[in-house]
């Protein structure tokens, strides 16, 4: 099924979503193509249960500074703006690699402190900035990660558990399977082609650590800047996605740092929407220039919408007023698959942003009347004291095997004899079987996933994943 942009468009304008092709109002051949895809994935998980894929992960990378000759109380004033205390970074910064060269600022020593300063405000992370306020080590994760008690190796990640995590993460499995068959044109062995590539990618990146440290070991500085923020919903009653281009600066840290960030995002995005839901985003291209969409960066983030986050977006509103976007479109088009491109629009001003998010759920800085505004929170000592609960998270893991097996030999019976009758009653055991699993693994993501800035602002419940956002401005 062949999407368009005038489709997506007269969604809006009616209000009325699409839902043909989406879990529950499959076609018959569209469940046939479903059933053919289960099968080979099946197969293919079988024949490799065993298998281990080694982390080589450039997300965890860890970067090294040398910040002794600062004291704890040495830093910028938390009253100083923090977009402009960044960009003032960005004057030093040589590259990706920090700051590392001051030309004649580095002859004397208050200016050689506040190079210090600088480098370590927009490089520190979340962990560090609690230790040096404290004055000592807050434990706010286990010291050691372990992958699951069945495959506790962290060097590794089993192929079979990395599938079912991620397909489990979304309320039924069929909900992944089913974007990767859309954003391959239900083109079944394509899209057993991007599954096998995304189970690899992540178990590479290690994806379920990044889920496991959540913001705590992020850098700081691009949560204290707010570059996205859940605001709303647009007029589909979707998730709805602000982000401020123009605080997007990579050139004040390491790359790893920024993709580490784009990755947790759209992770904690994967969790607001895992009842198949899809996100909107209003990208604000208000006051930005070329060095705030640097080319591997926006390679980086297109491929994830594309390849690792199929399918996820119901819009992409780019609200542009500067001429420097044709320089950055140029960039980012040769990258773009037919069904991404589709859901691309263009807002010259906010009128045209209306057509997509009722005036009530635009934020205020670009014109609408939403006055919610997230104010960064640090990380609380005990927000994650389940991740230490080793007893119980182990007792979750061993009901959430048990739950996949169920799921598995449920699925397997309904591709063996499926007869293109959803209500059958072996897809009604599968789906029976899709609901427990989806309970199991609520469960065990209590003990395996931190909170989020987005759960700690009090906007996404944390046992549910559901927006607590207001409808109109306070």
């Amino acid at each position: 099924m062949t999407i368009s942009q005038e489709s997506v468009i007269k969604e809006y304008q009616t209000g009325t979503p699409d839902t043909r092709g989406s879990p529950g109002n499959f076609s018959t051949e569209e469940l046939q193509k479903l059933a053919e895809l289960w099968s080979l994935v099946l197969d293919y998980l079988a024949a490799n249960k065993d298998k281990q894929i080694p982390v080589n992960s450039e997300l965890l990378q860890q970067a090294s500074h040398d910040w002794s000759a600062l004291g704890p109380d040495n830093e910028i004033s938390d009253s100083e703006d923090c977009e402009e205390t960044t960009r003032r970074a960005w004057k030093f910064t040589k590259g990706e690699t920090g700051i590392r060269k001051l030309g004649s600022w580095g002859r004397k020593p208050k200016a050689d402190q506040q190079r210090l300063m600088l480098d370590r405000y927009v490089n520190e992370t979340t962990q560090e900035h609690i230790d040096r306020r404290t004055g000592h080590y807050v434990p706010l994760l286990p010291e050691k990660y372990i992958p699951s008690f069945k495959y506790p190796d962290g060097s590794t990640r089993n192929l079979q558990e990395v599938f079912w995590r991620l397909a489990s993460a979304k309320q039924h499995p069929d909900i992944w399977l089913h974007r990767m068959l859309r954003s391959n044109s239900w083109d079944v062995n394509k899209a057993m082609d991007a599954i096998q590539w995304v189970v690899d990618w992540r178990a590479t990146q290690a994806v379920d650590r990044v889920n496991w440290e959540g913001d705590v070991n992020l850098g700081l500085d691009e949560l204290r800047l707010g570059i996205s923020e859940l605001v709303g919903v647009d007029r589909l009653g979707c998730p709805l996605m602000y982000v401020r281009v123009r605080r997007i600066m990579p050139r004040a840290n390491q790359s790893f740092v920024l993709k580490r960030f784009l990755v947790h995002q759209f992770e904690a995005l994967q969790f607001v929407t895992r009842k198949c839901t899809r996100i909107s985003m209003l990208y604000d291209f208000t006051g930005f220039s070329m060095d705030n969409t640097p080319f591997h960066i926006v390679h980086f983030l297109v491929t994830m919408g594309i390849r690792q986050y199929a399918e996820t977006t119901s819009v992409l509103i780019l609200l542009v007023d500067s001429w420097l976007f044709a320089n950055f479109w140029n960039l980012v088009r040769p990258f773009l698959d037919a069904n991404l491109s589709a859901r691309i629009v263009f807002a010259k001003s906010i009128d045209d942003v209306r057509v997509f998010v009722d005036d009530r759920q635009i934020p205020e800085e670009v014109g609408g009347s939403n006055r919610f505004q997230a104010v960064f929170k640090l990380p609380e000592i005990n927000e994650n004291s389940q991740l230490f609960d080793a007893t119980r998270r182990e007792v979750a893991e061993e009901a959430w095997w048990e739950r996949v097996r169920g799921f598995e030999e449920a699925t397997r019976k309904w591709c063996a004899r499926y007869s293109g009758n959803v209500s059958d009653e072996y897809a009604e055991r599968r789906d029976q079987a899709a609901q427990e699993l989806d309970r199991a693994e609520r469960q065990l993501s209590r003990f395996t996933r931190a909170r989020n800035i987005f759960e700690r602002l009090g906007v996404v419940d944390a046992a549910s994943g559901c927006l607590r956002l207001p409808d109109a401005p306070q």
